[in-house]
């Protein structure tokens, strides 16, 4: 068991990782506010993996159930936790890759929204729906959930949600112009150019978004190094609307 330290930013972020020959890939089950971005950190990187994706929820149960995952990367430190009581992770190998931001996000050509209160809300819905994660399961709907509790707003907002199992699917329905209001991340904003942010919830008012990455027991050989090669990556990242977690916070990486 390989424990990653703080050292390993020092890596050339621009050497490709080559693997034996005939080895397989390493598989990362990631969250699917990542696939955007890590689908780049894989290509410009030339990185030997292959990126499975799904909700935190979904991914966190699919590992502890024996999904043959060498790295996994979750919306959510809370479903981390729960997936290192299953023992299925490798001790010290855990660390807080990205964070995040929640916004409110609506179609490209949408005005900016001040939005405070419910009704506001519900006013610039003009009758349709608000696209969220699943409230109690998906890591944007408890943030969203926890930001609007945090208001007096939830009970108010509850019978104009539509709730998806993933943030990407709640995107989806912005991008298509079947809801015309949505909380997603602000990574996934980046990522799509048919919606735009309009309204950026005071952060303090949910938990800070972090997206915990840690190794399996099972991990194939070369995972400690791709693992190391995400975190060495934290430009490309920053570049699809990612952010680094903050250096004061102890613990980054155990």
């Amino acid at each position: 068991m390989m424990s990653l330290r703080p050292l390993i930013f020092a890596l050339c972020t621009s050497a490709t990782l080559a693997a034996p020959i005939g080895a397989e890939p390493v598989t990362i089950f990631a969250a699917s506010s990542l696939k955007t971005a890590l689908d780049n950190v894989i290509e410009t990187r030339a990185l030997d993996a292959v990126p499975v994706y799904g909700g935190s929820a979904a991914i966190a149960r699919q590992i502890a159930q024996g999904a043959k995952a060498d790295i996994v990367i979750l919306a959510h430190p809370d479903w981390m936790e729960w997936l290192s009581t299953q023992e299925v992770l490798q001790n010290l190998s855990r660390c807080n890759l990205l964070s995040n931001a929640l916004v409110l996000a609506a179609s490209a050509n949408a005005p900016d929204l001040d939005v405070q209160s419910a009704n506001d809300l519900i006013t610039a819905l003009n009758g349709e729906r608000l696209s969220v994660g699943q409230l109690r399961a998906v890591p944007a709907g408890q943030y969203t959930r926890t930001y609007l509790s945090e208001q007096g707003w939830l009970d108010a907002l509850r019978p104009h949600l539509a709730e998806t199992s993933n943030v990407r699917l709640a995107l989806a329905l912005i991008a298509r112009g079947e809801v015309p209001l949505g909380f997603v991340y602000a990574s996934d904003v980046a990522a799509e150019p048919r919606v735009r942010a309009v309204f950026t919830p005071d952060a303090m008012a949910y938990p800070a978004i972090r997206y915990p990455m840690a190794i399996t027991t099972n991990a194939r050989e070369g995972s400690v190094d791709i693992a190391k090669a995400l975190i060495a990556a934290q430009q490309v990242f920053a570049e699809q609307g990612f952010a680094n977690v903050p250096t004061q916070e102890t613990g980054r990486c155990e």
